[in-house]
């Protein structure tokens, strides 16, 4: 009755809009999705590419310069997330804004949420999402500002310096988004052929693997998916240098430690979630799940 009377809202300004409950669950889902996996690709590679400048600034001043660059970039990629997630609440995808909080944290997992959907449905108050639009209009008008400011100086360089590999990597990653895996793994192979130490590509290949064997029914298939996507983390591990984003390497931690727990084999799981506690709670790492993972398995034992 709630998420009808948000749509019924919806329609007074908007008649053409669907009344169909499940489709508008359904939209507001996808809409959450492709919002924060935006923001997060960006935000990972403009964090990374912020920590190499940093290493390279001899002063403090010039590496708080940086920080501050990298913090106004983040805001405005919130603000634009924002924009995003009021657009399609006009459409009529009005629970777009609550999937979108209770997917935070879940972007490297390619929101794998399927187990957790019905749970995450019955929690919902839809009294909170009334107001979603007022809650977030100082966001969107600072991120409509921004997008005419980059119509004008379409020019300009952004926050973001695409190499070659990233933008490979982003435009792979939009395969990823499809599940259209075997083009995105075959890419990613010829990628790799040209960057055969780049830990980044090494790590994209494991994560689209890894979500391959997600949809296998046969075990020992899956499990064959699987041995192979735990390769290509290992292959993370053993090409990081000084200059790899460490919060890569705590992604890649914990993904290859939840390929142990698939296959039994806890103990050294454990042992692999202690080594990304020990980078950190660095951002877009993978502390806080890392940390939640090993005290479950520890109950368990």
């Amino acid at each position: 009755d709630g998420i009808k009377t948000l749509l019924d809202e919806r329609r007074k300004e908007t008649a053409d809009i669907s009344p169909d409950v499940f489709l508008a669950v359904a939209r507001s889902l996808i809409a959450a999705i492709d919002a924060r996996q935006i923001e997060f690709d960006k935000t990972r590679i403009a964090t990374a590419q912020a920590r190499r400048k940093i290493d390279q600034m001899k002063t403090v001043e010039e590496k708080k310069s940086v920080s501050a660059e990298l913090a106004a970039f983040k805001k405005s990629l919130a603000d634009e997330t924002a924009l995003q997630l009021s657009e399609a609440y006009r459409r009529g995808a009005v629970l777009s804004f609550y999937f979108a909080d209770q997917l935070k944290g879940l972007e490297d997992s390619g929101f794998d949420i399927a187990g957790s959907l019905r749970e995450i449905t019955l929690s919902l108050d839809t009294t909170k999402e009334t107001n979603r639009l007022t809650q977030f209009a100082e966001a969107r008008k600072n991120a409509l500002a921004a997008r005419e400011e980059r119509r004008k100086n379409s020019g300009s360089q952004e926050m973001i310096i695409e190499n070659p590999v990233t933008k490979r990597l982003l435009e792979i990653d939009a395969l990823t988004k499809t599940k259209n895996y075997v083009e995105a793994e075959k890419q990613l192979k010829q990628l790799l052929e040209a960057n055969p130490l780049e830990s980044r590509v090494y790590y994209n290949l494991g994560r689209v693997v890894s979500l391959s064997a997600e949809g296998i029914t046969d075990t020992e298939a899956r499990k064959l998916r699987l041995r192979q996507a735990k390769v290509a983390y290992e292959n993370v591990l053993r090409s990081v240098t000084p200059q790899t984003d460490v919060a890569l390497v705590s992604l890649s931690y914990v993904a290859l430690a939840r390929i142990y727990e698939f296959f039994g084999e806890s103990a050294y799981a454990i042992k692999i979630y202690e080594a990304a506690i020990k980078i950190g709670n660095v951002t877009d790492g993978a502390y806080t799940e890392a940390v939640a993972s090993r005290e479950r398995l520890m109950k368990e034992q």
